[in-house]
């Protein structure tokens, strides 16, 4: 008697995916969505009778319309079913419907009606779209194809995808292309915030290898502003590079070149830093003290050594430094005073070894050496 009183095992039909949202492989996105909501609409269990037949149908097709809303995923289930191995789905049946006949379920996209997602002429390189035939040929075919096809003739200031960004970056680097291998980099930083990006962008090494030096000071001046906190890992390291920005500048314009475009690049240099509000380090002052007294400042280089003279001295090997800045600055007997002051102990900090990096005895022994050769020169120019 149980069994007579037992209902029907539910009967099933094995689709895929396209067939349970009743539509073709070659559908676009709009058509498969549009499929899918009319599939829910027509078994939703409020509109049948039938309410657990309905609420099946319903699970299997949010399973389908899962699978083929994503692109990716639609592309690996488009080549599984042209090969005739996709995964199907059990639909149910209603009691009196009839299950179609079993088919063969190879090659379901026909030649003639082509999935659009899949698209095996091409391939990917570097973010472009590239023709099998080339992609085949090898990376120099590869990059003549997309410089000739997505990078001539056009600007960079009109693109905003990353991928061509730095792709057209590189190419104008190899061409000596420099304001708009520069420029492309500034806009790829600007158009992604990601610290990484920053950092492999080498934008350092790009404006001193151009020489544009203030250019790079003032952009990353502009990074800096991104973060606010003076303590974090990311200011901490914009800090670093415009302090190197800085030393580059530094070497390059004020120690080198005619006289007068040292000490106005010297004057540039210490305005730079105190914008940045940044404490000139020693190399910077010496160098700019260097620079103005060969361009015929005396007045200026000697107010430099007045502020290194009067600054309170927080490393203890600055006390030598100084002893060589004023040597350098031609102030001898003051540089003969500061010196016996030292090896007389007055600054005992000078005299530690551990804290000086170095013997304070043969740092006495060579600034001695450089003031006897700066009086030596003194003298003879004092006979000419």
């Amino acid at each position: 008697m149980a069994s007579e009183s037992s209902p029907a095992p539910a009967r099933t039909e094995q689709r895929d995916y396209y067939e349970v949202l009743g539509t073709q492989p070659s559908a676009t996105a709009d058509e498969l969505r549009t499929a899918f909501r009319e599939a829910v609409l027509r078994h939703h269990p409020d509109r049948s009778e039938a309410g657990s037949l309905a609420t099946r149908r319903t699970s299997v097709l949010n399973r389908a319309w899962s699978e083929l809303r994503d692109p990716l995923r639609r592309l690996h289930y488009d080549r599984a079913l042209e090969r005739g191995g996709a995964e199907t789905l059990a639909w149910p049946l209603d009691a009196d419907e009839r299950a179609r006949p079993v088919r063969q379920r190879r090659a379901r996209v026909l030649p003639t009606e082509p999935s659009r997602w899949h698209q095996p002429e091409w391939r990917n390189v570097a973010g472009f779209r590239v023709p099998v035939a080339v992609f085949m040929a090898g990376p120099a075919r590869q990059n003549a194809w997309i410089v000739e096809h997505h990078i001539a003739g056009e600007d960079w200031r009109t693109h905003g995808e990353q991928y061509w960004l730095r792709y057209a970056a590189e190419h104008y680097r190899e061409r000596n292309r420099l304001d708009d291998w520069i420029g492309a980099l500034e806009r790829l930083i600007e158009l992604d915030p990601g610290f990484e990006t920053l950092t492999r962008s080498n934008l350092r090494q790009a404006y001193v290898s151009t020489g544009m030096f203030l250019r790079g000071i003032g952009f990353l001046r502009g990074i800096a502003e991104r973060y606010a906190a003076p303590d974090s890992a990311q200011r901490r390291w914009v800090d670093r590079e415009l302090r190197a920005l800085l030393a580059e500048f530094r070497d390059r314009r004020v120690r080198r070149g005619p006289a007068a475009e040292r000490a106005e690049a010297a004057e540039l240099l210490l305005n730079y830093l105190e914008a940045l509000g940044m404490e000139p380090g020693f190399p910077d002052v010496r160098a700019a003290i260097a620079a103005h007294r060969r361009a015929g400042h005396p007045g200026r280089a000697a107010e430099l050594v007045e502020r290194v003279a009067g600054a309170p001295v927080t490393e203890p090997a600055r006390w030598f430094s100084l002893v060589q800045l004023l040597t350098e600055a031609g102030q001898l007997d003051r540089a003969s005073d500061l010196l016996a002051a030292i090896a007389r102990g007055e600054h005992p900090q000078a005299l530690d070894r551990r804290r000086i990096g170095g013997d304070p005895v043969r740092r006495i022994g060579a600034a001695r050496r450089r003031l006897t050769q700066a009086r030596s020169r003194a003298r003879r120019q004092a006979l000419r």
